[in-house]
């Protein structure tokens, strides 16, 4: 592994090699984190705050550079850049305006937002970057939050562990070819469809639940959490969309951190996808038998031999020799012309679940709550994150589709299962502009 200092470079992690190629006039590989604070947000005391934890997050001061045969991380020197959040969820970020930083620090009312280049680092990396900002941002304020237990204080040493490509480390040769790629590919999914927006920015629809109650209606179907929220939404597909659900399977592609598996501190990408699916016309329309099929089948791909076995298939763009000896330029044509010719989708929606967040007891005066906001894309125009904090859980909805339909289908099927919700939205389907 490279180490980190302001003269020298370093390469991306093996999982992220995809993203910078994956870079089109009109989108990025972006995911957003925000923090919700008790008081309206003072822009000047939040851009002292991240320049004064960005030290202690070296991964996180880069410039994306282009070489021969691969892109690499630069030091960046120039200062960051804090502005208002323009309502556009999921605008490009615009690398000259923003000092060439991969991440955007913006802010709205009493709301702290950062938007990240996925290239750059995955949800459970951002999370540590965004709790040292809010951390030092209430000091900034005036106050004096409780102690930093479990934050990240700029200062102290950098761990090695941090920096280092968890891919890399537990890289194992396998046989790609040999029925892995076609075992992670799948069959072609049903593909949520309907009107678009046909200007930037993006439709969000977010549900804030009692976690506890939450975890008792997960309880009563026998089943996690993530299980739980998964069937509810596969089950609202069906009987949102209907009998056009019946022609094909639906798939939800469920990120997993790896750092629970492997032993790693890497703030990087070190997270892989589970897919989980149901084929409507086979299995009663009902949200037990919908959650037994999810929880078995999560339980069933979380083994270590399995997640090997995609942590080798991620290496794939670096750690074969004949994909190593193309040039920059014929491997991004090869990605582009990838996603152009495959027309189907492998997967209805990915469903991410950051899980509960711990930041220093006491800290609540301060924070209200978190938000994840993943990313969609033309083949997947729907997806969600959840993330947890101190006794809410917030499930937010991405989406290019006009219609609300799904998400109001799904809340209110939690609603009838004892969850309190409470919801709100961009209405992005009532914006001209």
């Amino acid at each position: 592994m490279d180490k980190y200092n302001s003269n020298n470079w370093y390469r991306l992690d093996n999982s992220a090699v995809i993203y910078p190629m994956s870079i089109t006039v009109t989108t990025q590989s972006l995911f957003r984190l925000t923090a919700e604070m008790a008081e309206y947000v003072d822009d000047e005391c939040l851009l002292d705050a991240l320049n004064y934890i960005l030290p202690r997050f070296p991964s996180f001061r880069v410039v994306l550079r282009g070489g021969l045969f691969r892109h690499f991380f630069d030091y960046n020197n120039l200062s960051p850049v804090v502005r208002p959040d323009n309502g556009i969820l999921f605008q490009k970020i615009n690398f000259f305006t923003n000092n060439y930083y991969l991440f955007r620090v913006s802010y709205y009312k009493n709301k702290i937002n950062v938007d990240y280049f996925h290239g750059l680092c995955d949800g459970a990396g951002a999370m540590e970057f965004l709790k040292s900002l809010v951390y030092r941002y209430v000091i900034e304020r005036g106050a004096t939050p409780p102690p930093p237990s479990g934050i990240k204080i700029a200062g102290e040493p950098v761990p090695e562990g941090e920096l280092e490509d968890g891919f890399s480390k537990y890289y194992r040769p396998v046989d790609l070819f040999g029925g892995v790629i076609g075992e992670m590919a799948g069959k072609n999914a049903f593909a949520l469809r309907g009107k678009r927006f046909k200007r930037i920015g993006y439709g969000l629809v977010q549900g804030t639940l009692n976690t506890s109650q939450l975890k008792k209606a997960a309880q009563k179907y026998n089943c996690s959490i993530t299980s739980f929220i998964t069937a509810a939404i596969l089950l609202s597909i069906t009987e949102v969309y209907g009998k056009d659900t019946q022609k094909r399977e639906l798939a939800a592609m469920i990120p997993v951190n790896l750092r629970k598996y492997f032993p790693s501190d890497t703030l990087r990408n070190f997270t892989t996808l589970i897919k989980t699916f149901i084929n409507p016309y086979t299995v009663p329309q009902d949200l037990q038998a919908y959650c037994d099929i999810v929880q078995k089948q999560l339980s069933s791909a979380l083994n270590k031999d399995r997640l090997l076995d995609k942590i080798s298939l991620s290496s794939f763009m670096v750690r074969k020799w004949y994909m190593k000896l193309l040039p920059l330029f014929i491997k991004t044509l090869i990605v582009k012309i990838g996603k152009l010719l495959s027309s189907n989708t492998k997967q209805t929606l990915i469903l991410s679940n950051l899980g509960q967040v711990e930041m220093p007891s006491g800290f609540e005066q301060y924070l209200s709550s978190f938000a994840f906001c993943p990313n969609v894309s033309r083949k997947v125009p729907n997806n969600v994150g959840i993330v947890s904090y101190h006794g809410k859980t917030v499930i937010s909805f991405t989406r290019q589709l006009v219609s609300t339909r799904l998400e109001k289908h799904f809340f209110t099927k939690l609603v009838k299962e004892g969850v309190e919700v409470s919801v709100i939205s961009n209405f992005r389907e009532g914006q001209k502009k």
